[in-house]
């Protein structure tokens, strides 16, 4: 199997704050590990505070990621949401987002929130395809400037 979608393990933490880092360089964006990017930066570990943290392998190689919190309220927010840049287009974050919403219903909540930055048009067109409606835009300390939610 060229593709699989599995839970985070500790070992795949660095490979994570990798693509995530990579990824969002690609948008003059630097991660913050210890702030907004907190979310993600804790994947795989057990103080992480996520409720799914999942990562896609691309020909044996952890090459997406993405973690969602449950905020309450049955609300999750998706975060960290990045893929490598050599396996884009290839299926792999649709297949990733999509696991992470049926674990999300699975887990019992009625809906998700992202935030998103909107040069970031691959991302946007991917949440649109999946029924992701776009809400009020987030506060100017979000570090991104509009915001999408699901109807699970």
């Amino acid at each position: 199997m060229m593709m699989l979608i599995r839970h985070a393990l500790p070992a795949d933490n660095a490979r994570a704050r990798d693509i995530v880092r990579h990824s969002l360089q690609a948008f003059a964006i630097e991660a913050e590990f210890d702030g907004l990017d907190r979310a993600i930066g804790a994947i795989g570990r057990e103080d992480s505070p996520n409720a799914i943290e999942l990562v896609a392998e691309w020909h044996q190689q952890v090459c997406a990621c993405l973690t969602i919190q449950d905020i309450g309220h049955g609300c999750g927010k998706l975060s960290g949401f990045h893929a490598d840049a050599a396996c884009r287009g290839h299926g792999i974050g649709r297949a990733l987002l999509s696991r992470a919403i049926d674990e999300a219903r699975q887990r019992g909540l009625s809906r998700l929130i992202l935030d998103t930055c909107a040069d970031m048009h691959a991302a946007i067109r991917l949440y649109q395809s999946l029924g992701w409606q776009r809400i009020a835009d987030p506060s100017p300390d979000a570090g991104a400037d509009r915001s999408y939610e699901l109807t699970l």
